[in-house]
């Protein structure tokens, strides 16, 4: 049994890849991000309260529908 050994750090190619994968990862998120800017640039302050507050009652009565069908399936 190998209880107390020590395990060998990544190489440095792993580390290459996840600093890659994450980089990557980052760039995607800062474009869709920009993207989501320009397309709600001209909206005021009040429209983007009500984008959110229709979003979140779709998607958390999604949640819900979920959850109560598996409690009564359970």
């Amino acid at each position: 049994m190998r209880l107390f050994k020590r395990r060998k750090t990544g190489s440095i190619a792993d580390n290459h890849a996840l600093v890659k994968a994450s980089m990557f990862i980052a760039e995607k998120q800062r474009k869709a991000a920009e993207y989501l800017g320009r397309k709600t640039q001209y909206w005021n302050r009040n429209s983007k309260i009500i984008a959110l507050v229709i979003f979140c009652l779709l998607f958390g009565g999604a949640y819900l529908l979920l959850l109560i069908n598996a409690i009564i399936h359970f």
